[in-house]
């Protein structure tokens, strides 16, 4: 937000812990957070979450979202691409700070055969 020179006295950051516990959710937020009457979400089950609870669920645009998608810039670390100009030079470092994009390769390794290596055996009755 320092980076985008967006006045901190116009936000407040508030870390609420996830209960993974849909019927919940929408109380334990509300009594985490200071009033508010309108949610701005994409995600579904957030959105239909606070439509039921009486919230006015709005969409966030997304900006030229084929290149700027999570998924897209995930896939871009993981195979060695450039990444770092889709993202906030703050959150570039930060990412490499606590080691993220070493981490996310990691944790698209997998033990399990790829289709190409995979010798198909079939046992042959007599």
């Amino acid at each position: 937000m320092d980076e985008s020179k967006i006045d901190a006295s116009k936000y407040y950051l508030i870390p609420i812990r996830d209960l993974r516990i849909h019927d919940l959710w929408v109380s334990h937020l509300v009594s985490q957070t200071p009033h508010f009457k309108t949610v701005y979400s994409n995600e579904p089950v957030t959105s239909r979450l606070f439509r039921e609870a009486g919230y006015h669920v709005e969409p966030i645009p997304f900006y030229d979202r084929e290149t700027y998608s999570a998924t897209e810039i995930r896939a871009k670390i993981i195979h060695g691409e450039k990444w770092e100009n889709l993202v906030p030079s703050s959150v570039a470092q930060y990412v490499k700070e606590i080691s993220g994009d070493q981490r996310l390769r990691e944790l698209m390794q997998t033990d399990k055969p790829t289709h190409q290596n995979t010798t198909i055996r079939r046992s042959r009755r007599h």
